[in-house]
């Protein structure tokens, strides 16, 4: 496995259509488990929101992540991501 990825993330519903774009810096865990945090501007689709979503990282494969709201820092929301299924990296 990777050390991670950290960079552009297009995020979509779970029908697959795009919510909004972002960054994230997504690490391996122990027990085979991965995670990170999102960064997105804030009032934009998943600023704030308990989501399970698409994560899809440019030359990579789709994803399932659950967001957990964490913060805002200015202009950006934090969320928490928690890897659902093999990791992307």
């Amino acid at each position: 496995m990777a050390d991670g990825y950290s960079g552009p993330v297009r995020i979509l519903d779970t029908n697959g259509i795009l919510l909004t774009v972002g960054t994230v810096d997504l690490t391996p865990e122990e027990g085979g488990s991965w995670g990170g945090k999102l960064r997105v501007f804030d009032n934009t689709g998943v600023a704030g929101k308990a989501l399970r979503v698409g994560l899809v990282i440019p030359d990579g494969p789709t994803v399932t992540a659950q967001l957990d709201p964490h913060s805002v820092d200015g202009e950006f929301a934090i969320s928490e991501v928690f890897g659902v299924g093999p990791a992307p990296f």
